[in-house]
C-alpha cells in the first residue's frame, strides 16, 4: 500500500520530466534529417518518452511529493532516461552496438557523464553523425542535472524542487544562490550554458584561425558537449590526441572550471571576485591540480616520455586535469606510462573535483572533512574533556553532516573494494584476462564517473570485452556514483518501502 502510494506520487512528477525529456531527441533528429540518414532511431524514443511521461502523469494525478519520495524520483529519472537513451544505439545496431547490453552500457555511461565506453570502433563515418552527436549530447544534458533543468523550466516542479535537487546535485547539499530554488536552478544552468558557449567560440576560433584544422564545427560542438559536463566522450578514436596541441591547452582550463563549485563560480563572476580565496575546498583543489601537474610532468621528463618540454608539461597538466576532474579525456595513451606515474594518477582519480560541480567521485570537501575528523579524534585522545566543533571556511559543520560524510566515504570505499572483487572474479569466470589493478581502475572509473581505467580498460582500450554481468553491475555503479551513492542505495533498503 505504502509502495503504491509512493510510486503514484513520484509518477506525478516523473511524467512531466519524461515529456520534457522527449524534446532532447529533436537535436539528433535534426542532424539526421540534415545528413539524410534514418530518423527512426530518434523519432521512436521521442514518442516513447512522451508517451510514458503522459501515462505516468495521468496515473500520478495531483499528488504532492514528500521529502523521502525525492530519492525514488531521482533514481527512477536517471534509470529511465538512460534506458530510453539506449534506444538510438539499439536501433542503429552497428558495430559494438549490435549487442543490447553494449547499447545500454553506453547510454548509462553517457547520462552519468562517466565516459567509459564499449566502442572499439569509434567513428563518425561508421556510426553516423547523428548517432555520435547523440552520444555526446547525453553527457551535456546530464552534466548539470536533468531534474535541475526540469525545475528551471517546468512551473509544476518549482514549488517542491528542493528535496530532489538536494538528492541529485553533487555534494552534501545544494547551496542556493537565491531564496527560490527554481531561480537557483536557472542561474546554474545559465552559467553552464555560458561556459559551453565560450568554449565553443574558442574552439571554432582556433579552427578558423588555422591552428586546429580538424576541430571542425561538428567536432567543436561535440567536444563542448563532453568537456563542460566532465564527461569525456569523443567522436574520435584517439580522443583529444587527434587534435592540435592548441586544442589541448584550451580544454585544460575548462576541465578545471567545470570541476569547480558552480555556486562559487557564479559568486566569483557576478558578486564576489574574492570568494575563491576564502573557500577551503577550492584552495585545496587548486593546490592538488598545481602540484599534480608539476609532479606528473617532472616524472614524465625524467622518464624521457616526450621529446620537448612543452609536450611534457602539456601532457602532465592535461592528464592531471582529466583524471582529477573525472572528465576522462585522453591526450595520449597514459596507460603505458611508468608505474610511479600511474600511482599518482590513481590517487588523482580518488581525489576528484569540488562539490556542486559537474565532476564525479567523492569530492574534495569530503576528503577535507574526513582528514579534519582524524585530527579532531587525535586531539580528543590527548584532551578527553575538550569539546571541539568542526570548522570549515569560517563556519561550523553540524555533527549530522559530518556523520553523513563519513558514512558516504565508507560506503564509497566499500563499493570500490567489493566491485573490484566482483569484476575480477567475473572476468576470470569467462576467461577474460584482467589484472586486479585493471579491475580496481575500472571499478573506480565507473563509480567515480571518470571514464577510462588502466591497461586494457585504458584510454585507448574499452570495456567491450567484459562479460554482460559485469557491464550490468557497472551500469548500476555509474548511476550510484552520479547520484552520490546514498540516494541510489536508500531506495534499495526494505525499510524505505515499508514507510
Amino acid at each position: 500500500m505504502i509502495a503504491g502510494r509512493r510510486l503514484r506520487r513520484v509518477s506525478s512528477v516523473l511524467g512531466p520530466v519524461l515529456k520534457w525529456f522527449s524534446a532532447v531527441f529533436l537535436v539528433p533528429l535534426a542532424v539526421a534529417l540534415y545528413h539524410g540518414t534514418a530518423v527512426g532511431p530518434f523519432l521512436i524514443p521521442l514518442g516513447l518518452s512522451f508517451g510514458i511521461g503522459a501515462i505516468a502523469e495521468w496515473a500520478g494525478g495531483e499528488s504532492e511529493l514528500t521529502v523521502e519520495d525525492g530519492f525514488l524520483l531521482v533514481t527512477m529519472t536517471w534509470v529511465l532516461v538512460s534506458l530510453l537513451g539506449s534506444v538510438p544505439y539499439l536501433m542503429s545496431g552497428t558495430g559494438s552496438f549490435a549487442t543490447p547490453i553494449n547499447a545500454i552500457f553506453e547510454s548509462f555511461s553517457g547520462f552519468s557523464a562517466t565516459g567509459s565506453t564499449i566502442l572499439l570502433d569509434i567513428s563518425v563515418e561508421k556510426h553516423g553523425a547523428a548517432l555520435m552527436l547523440w552520444r555526446q549530447l547525453t553527457q551535456w544534458i546530464a552534466g548539470m542535472g536533468i531534474l535541475a533543468l526540469a525545475v528551471a523550466i517546468l512551473p509544476r516542479l518549482s514549488a517542491g524542487g528542493a528535496q530532489f535537487l538536494d538528492a541529485e546535485v553533487p555534494g552534501p547539499r545544494l547551496e542556493r544562490l537565491t531564496p527560490h530554488i527554481a531561480e537557483t536552478a536557472r542561474r546554474l544552468w545559465l552559467l553552464y550554458v555560458g561556459c559551453s558557449v565560450v568554449l565553443l567560440v574558442l574552439l571554432l576560433g582556433v579552427h578558423y584561425g588555422g591552428l586546429a584544422p580538424r576541430m571542425t564545427p561538428y567536432q567543436g560542438v561535440a567536444h563542448v558537449f563532453t568537456t563542460i559536463p566532465s564527461g569525456g566522450f569523443s567522436p574520435m578514436a584517439r580522443s583529444i590526441e587527434a587534435f592540435a596541441p592548441t586544442v589541448q591547452w584550451i580544454i585544460i582550463p575548462f576541465m578545471f572550471v567545470a570541476a569547480m563549485n558552480f555556486t562559487l563560480l557564479w559568486q566569483t563572476l557576478f558578486t564576489d571576485p574574492k570568494a575563491p580565496a576564502r573557500n577551503t575546498e577550492f584552495k585545496v583543489y587548486l593546490s592538488i591540480f598545481t602540484v599534480g601537474s608539476l609532479g606528473v610532468s617532472l616524472m614524465l621528463w625524467g622518464d624521457g616520455q616526450f621529446a620537448t618540454l612543452e609536450e611534457t608539461v602539456r601532457q602532465g597538466a592535461f592528464q592531471t586535469a582529466t583524471l582529477l576532474t573525472t572528465t576522462g579525456y585522453a591526450s595520449t595513451d597514459f596507460a603505458v606510462w611508468g608505474e610511479e606515474v600511474l600511482v599518482v594518477l590513481l590517487v588523482l582519480m580518488f581525489a576528484s573535483g569540488c562539490v556542486g560541480s559537474t565532476s564525479g567521485g567523492l569530492k574534495l570537501m569530503r576528503w577535507i572533512v574526513g582528514i579534519k575528523v582524524i585530527g579532531r579524534e587525535l586531539f580528543q585522545m590527548i584532551h578527553p574533556s575538550a569539546v571541539r566543533p568542526m570548522w570549515l571556511g569560517g563556519r561550523t559543520i553540524k555533527e549530522p553532516v559530518v556523520r553523513g560524510i563519513l558514512v558516504m566515504m565508507l560506503t564509497y570505499l566499500l563499493l570500490v573494494i567489493g566491485g573490484t572483487g566482483v569484476v575480477a572474479v567475473d572476468a576470470y569466470r569467462v576467461g577474460v584476462e584482467l589484472t586486479i589493478g585493471e579491475a580496481l581502475s575500472g571499478t573506480l572509473a565507473v563509480l567515480g564517473n571518470i571514464g577510462p581505467g588502466f591497461g586494457t580498460l585504458g584510454p585507448m582500450g574499452g570495456f567491450e570485452a567484459l562479460p554482460a554481468t559485469t557491464k550490468v553491475l557497472m551500469c548500476l555503479l555509474m548511476v550510484a556514483g552520479r547520484l552520490e551513492v546514498m540516494t541510489f542505495l536508500v531506495v534499495l533498503a526494505p525499510s524505505y518501502w515499508r514507510g
